[in-house]
């Protein structure tokens, strides 16, 4: 095994092990039809500290504004409510989902493709940044199943994306 090799492995155990570390894993963006304006992006959030952290939703080239939506059933219909930030549990997880809790896109400045890419930000309570770069899949196919994108910040920095 050579010496870079093994430094990297290394390094990847350290950045897991880290207690601050926030991450972010199976992201991605639904693929629409170019004549749509809205589209909405799942993912989901570890929370590795031993605090409860508030997220809000950040910015994106792609779309004019992101918004975190909830649904929520009223009088037998479901119906999706703008919400202004999320909490990630210490130690837990949030899961933005079809059906459930997720990111919109609004106003998209350019159509989606399948297999294009978007990047986006989350913003926590403490300031910190979250970046993410997620693929866009067609709404005709299936949701990824592991992990094709994710980030990872430490509680100083971003300190990488797969």
């Amino acid at each position: 095994m050579s010496v870079s090799l093994l430094a990297a492995l290394l390094f990847s155990a350290v950045l897991q092990a880290q207690p601050n570390q926030i991450t972010v894993e199976n992201a991605y963006v639904r693929g629409l039809p170019p004549s749509q304006r809205n589209t909405a992006a799942f993912f989901s959030v570890q929370n590795h500290r031993d605090q409860d952290i508030q997220i809000v939703a950040g910015v994106s080239d792609a779309a004019e504004d992101l918004e975190i939506h909830g649904h929520q059933h009223r009088n037998g219909m479901m119906s999706m409510q703008r919400e202004d930030s999320i909490t990630v549990p210490a130690g837990g997880e949030f899961v933005f989902a079809p059906g459930a809790y997720h990111l919109m896109l609004i106003n998209l400045t350019r159509p989606l493709a399948d297999g294009d890419r978007v990047q986006f930000t989350l913003k926590t309570d403490g300031g910190e940044i979250i970046a993410i770069d997620a693929p866009v899949v067609s709404v005709l196919k299936s949701a990824p199943s592991k992990s094709t994108s994710s980030s990872n910040m430490s509680s100083t920095e971003h300190t990488g994306m797969h």
